[in-house]
């Protein structure tokens, strides 16, 4: 994605977030619309629970309407949606405490629909296959990093708030991570420009 094109999203992000603030509601339709998959994308990662995710995902958004009045203007929407979702996320699980926090930062690491035409085609599917099994071979920490960092475009500060760590810590784990991914350097590469793209 351009960096034009980036901030013309994110000019729009902004646009509805503030006129959600102000009340609208067919602003908040669209940011939910718009951030419904990323979320329950992102929520995968530490449950196979859909039924978990989907709980969290509505309790957030009845939390942020309520409270729309009282919400600041942020930087980032999709960051401040991210984080939101990750506390509530955590605090449903908590709730059913049967369930395990999984971690389940598995083969679907960087996959979303755009990627289902081209899993069919063999020569992609077996890139996906090496890119995956490289990335099993990680800690989930170090996973989760490079999901938001790669996948969600987040920058190293904004993973550091929502992890609660420092940025320096981020960077250290992103570096670690790169470093044990280099005996497939020359397939990681492409694919993560790809993703990014």
């Amino acid at each position: 994605m351009t960096n034009s094109l980036k901030s013309s999203q994110s000019l729009n992000e902004q646009m509805l977030w503030n006129n959600f603030r102000a009340g609208d509601e067919v602003a908040f339709t669209q940011l939910s619309k718009q951030f419904y998959k990323t979320l329950v994308h992102y929520g995968g990662k530490f449950t196979s629970n859909n039924q978990i995710i989907e709980d969290a995902i509505q309790d957030l958004l009845i939390k942020l309407w309520l409270r729309r009045s009282s919400l600041n203007e942020v930087e980032s929407v999709k960051f401040y949606l991210l984080k939101a979702f990750r506390n509530q996320l955590f605090k449903t699980l908590q709730t059913f405490k049967a369930i395990p926090l999984e971690e389940n930062f598995n083969d679907t690491l960087f996959e979303d629909s755009s990627e289902t035409s081209l899993i069919e085609n063999e020569a992609f599917n077996s890139i996906h296959q090496k890119v995956s099994c490289s990335l099993q071979q990680l800690p989930e920490r170090q996973r989760e990093i490079l999901y938001l960092r790669f996948y969600q475009d987040l920058r190293v500060e904004e993973i550091a708030l929502l992890l609660q760590i420092k940025p320096q810590s981020v960077s250290n784990i992103i570096q670690r991570a790169l470093i044990k991914l280099r005996e497939n350097w020359e397939i990681i590469i492409p694919f993560l420009c790809w993703i990014c793209s």
